[in-house]
């Protein structure tokens, strides 16, 4: 019988695959995982909860370390740094793991990765941070306090603080720095969905603003679910499902989905447009298309035509009812769901974006029928990224105008800003699991007769 790797050693594994080869957690995750299907659900979440929970600290993490090595960590071997981040997190972060286990299991790691000329200075460094504790002198200066307070990068801090103040800033820190609930989208009756999935040993409720939102708490990954597996409910946050409803596509649109992987919006829209409409989903990467079609035929929806092309050069003249840009983002309002995205992203590639997404948005421009809806879609908090750029897109084409969301009595309606976008500040965060929110952005804008200048 093959026995089941440790998940420490897993979780190793997968944080080396995003730090050197910048990886997907998500993705490097799951393929450890499918190596090995016998592994138990128990083991499977700790290693889940090990690679997110050093991926959301790993700032404070390194700190930490910082003061407890006797070397700089740029002079670590990455490996090395990789099994003291881990370690460090259970010391500092996790109760139930005690410090001399967590330091063993360092140690004994760094010999089953053939560096054992450095377990010696790998079990001094996680001594020394063991007997210094988790407490930290937090900095004076409120972005550098709030970035080693909740785990974010300062040049993001610095953004929030500019957009939304101390205190808002403070409310994205903390949400960018917790355990996200997992969301489904059921694809049938959701009062069915949840008495299976309490039926089956799944802790599960109702999203709070998404009608087919379902939010479930179970040791494990959503794809094992039996309902996922079998095609009746998708992964996807609540938030993030509201973007469909404020495209509100009606039986039989021709809709285009600009920038469709990974695809459940695709699928949202391809079930409300029904048979007698169709959906034509574009992504610049073949890679990405094929991800979307390969979950679009799985699902048995054969109104979804996928292509691989750039969404500011349609390969197509003809025009659509409406078309959804679910635009390329910073995601800075999703950092909960990809921690490794905060080390990753650079202040120079997010200032531009709003570039790359105007371009978009006039590529798709005239694919609206006179009369059509264009929806613009964010997963991101930055202004730049989302007002201004609907604002330098209507001063260029005015026969586009700032329609509010159709459903005024949906109760997704009190996000609706007063200029009429729908905007998801993270909710509920500290209550529990179905208030929460992640930050998504939508303008709704409606072409009109006029032409374009």
């Amino acid at each position: 019988m093959t026995r089941s790797p440790n998940p420490r050693s897993v979780a190793v594994a997968v944080l080396e695959q995003v730090a050197r080869r910048q990886a997907y957690a998500d993705a490097a995750l799951d393929a450890h995982l499918r190596r090995h299907p016998s592994m138990p659900p128990r083991d499977r979440a700790l290693a889940a909860h090990l690679v997110y929970g050093v991926l959301r600290w790993q700032n404070r993490i390194d700190v930490h370390l910082a003061r407890a090595s006797s070397r700089p960590l740029g002079k670590i071997h990455p490996m090395v740094l990789t099994i003291l981040r881990l370690a460090a997190y259970q010391i500092l972060f996790l109760d139930r793991v005690p410090d001399r286990a967590a330091v063993h299991e360092a140690v004994e790691e760094t010999r089953r990765r053939r560096l054992g000329h450095a377990s010696g200075f790998v079990n001094a460094v996680l001594r020394n941070l063991s007997r210094q504790g988790p407490d930290l002198p937090l900095p004076d200066e409120p972005a550098e306090r709030l970035a080693l307070r909740f785990g974010c990068p300062a040049w993001i801090v610095e953004r929030w603080l500019d957009e939304w103040g101390e205190a808002g800033a403070e409310r994205l820190c903390r949400a960018a720095s917790r355990v996200p609930e997992t969301w489904l989208r059921v694809r049938g009756d959701r009062a069915e969905a949840l008495a299976r999935l309490r039926a089956e040993g799944v802790e599960a409720g109702p999203g709070r603003y998404a009608p087919q939102a379902v939010w479930v708490r179970f040791q494990g990954q959503p794809r094992d679910l039996p309902l996922v597996r079998e095609g009746r409910a998708v992964v996807q946050d609540q938030a993030s499902q509201l973007v469909a409803d404020v495209l509100a596509p009606q039986p039989g649109w021709r809709v285009l989905d600009a920038c469709a992987a990974p695809g459940l919006k695709t699928l949202q829209i391809a079930e409300r447009v029904g048979q007698g409409g169709s959906v034509l989903a574009l992504d610049l990467h073949p890679h990405r298309a094929r991800g979307v079609g390969e979950l679009v035929r799985g699902l048995g929806l054969p109104n979804v035509g996928v292509v691989a092309a750039d969404a500011a050069s349609p390969p197509t003249a003809r025009e659509f009812d409406a078309v959804l840009v679910d635009a390329p983002c910073s995601g800075l309002g999703v950092l909960s769901r990809t921690p490794e995205a905060k080390w990753r992203r650079t202040a120079e590639e997010v200032e531009d974006l709003p570039g790359l997404q105007a371009r978009i948005l006039r590529g798709v421009a005239d694919r609206v029928r006179p009369g059509g809806i264009l929806v613009y879609a964010t997963c991101t908090t930055l202004r730049a990224e989302n007002e201004e750029v609907i604002a330098a897109f209507l001063a260029d084409r005015p026969e586009f105008q700032v329609e509010a969301p159709p459903d005024a009595n949906a109760p997704w309606a009190r996000f609706v800003t007063a200029e009429g976008f729908l905007r998801t500040f993270p909710e509920g965060v500290g209550e529990a699991g179905p208030t929460a929110l992640d930050g998504f952005f939508a303008a709704r804008l409606r072409r009109t007769g006029g032409e374009h200048r």
